[in-house]
């Protein structure tokens, strides 16, 4: 039933953000094509000026719209991450949804996971639209992007296994930390439905006090490790990663996704917990 769920969810989102998806990089090829009509008529006598301004002209409009094009993509997001589990579990829609034969845990889950998939999907429908404004602009931004590639690939084909396995961790790690941001606003909104008649105002402080509270933990945390460990074995290990880029790199990872997850799952336990046991549907 889990599937079905989060199956639904996609499906309902995608509906809304496909044409978003295919509209930014249209437009960002459209403009990288106007910047290199621009480029290109720099070499012009004042006789053709005409042409030099149009373009210019055309290049302006087309940065505007794919600048307000990628801020809708952001805003419509974020909007209808918060709409979906708004409406659809704390307010009329929730009537229908906890009448369903699944538990609660599954539902926040579904929403969760499908949230995180959108948003994961938005994040890199945006880079592929910055990488096609780059690829369609001028053969000198071309040349040196060319540069820049070839030296990651070699750099890439030179490093060990370590390396490799960070930039996969590195990736999940980026998912689990939209992950997280969704849960989190997730737990601010459950929190915030037991403000009668100040819902609202409720998830946004419970949003702040959610924040405040996970950077006073975390600075607990990081005082207490460093005053319980002893000198010398923190020595040893940060001498040893201090020479080892990649074990440095792979340690701290480790140390982030294993705290982005638990973050999850206070998130979600939190939320769970409110909506199973004190939830108020307007």
């Amino acid at each position: 039933m889990l599937a079905k769920l989060i199956k639904y969810d996609i499906k309902s989102m995608s509906r809304t953000f496909i044409p978003m998806w295919v509209l930014t990089p249209v437009i960002a090829i459209m403009l990288s094509l106007s910047m290199r009509g621009m480029v290109t008529t720099s070499r012009m006598t004042p006789a053709e000026s005409f042409v030099v301004a149009r373009n210019g002209m055309i290049s302006m409009v087309m940065g505007l719209l794919f600048l307000g094009v990628i801020i809708g993509l952001v805003v419509m997001t974020i909007m209808f991450i918060i709409q979906r589990f708004w409406n659809g579990l704390l307010k009329e829609e929730g009537y229908l949804m906890f009448t369903l034969p699944v538990e609660t845990w599954e539902l926040i889950t579904a929403k969760g996971l499908s949230a995180t998939f959108v948003t994961c999907i938005s994040m890199a429908d945006a880079v592929f639209a910055c990488l096609m404004l780059a690829l369609f602009s001028a053969e000198v931004v071309l040349n040196s992007l060319a540069r820049i590639w070839n030296g990651l690939m070699e750099d890439l084909f030179k490093a060990g296994p370590v390396f490799m396995f960070n930039l996969v961790l590195l990736i999940f790690l980026v998912i689990l930390s939209v992950a997280q941001s969704i849960y989190h606003v997730y737990a601010a909104m459950a929190l915030g439905q037991l403000f009668e008649g100040h819902r609202v105002l409720g998830s946004c402080v419970s949003y702040v006090g959610i924040s405040i509270a996970v950077s006073v933990v975390t600075n607990i945390i990081a005082s207490v490790t460093s005053w319980i460990l002893p000198n010398s074995w923190t020595y040893d290990v940060w001498y040893y990663m201090n020479h080892s880029a990649e074990v440095m790199g792979l340690v701290y990872l480790l140390l982030m996704i294993l705290y982005t997850v638990l973050q999850i799952v206070v998130y979600h336990v939190v939320t769970e917990r409110i909506l199973s046991t004190k939830l108020n549907l307007e």
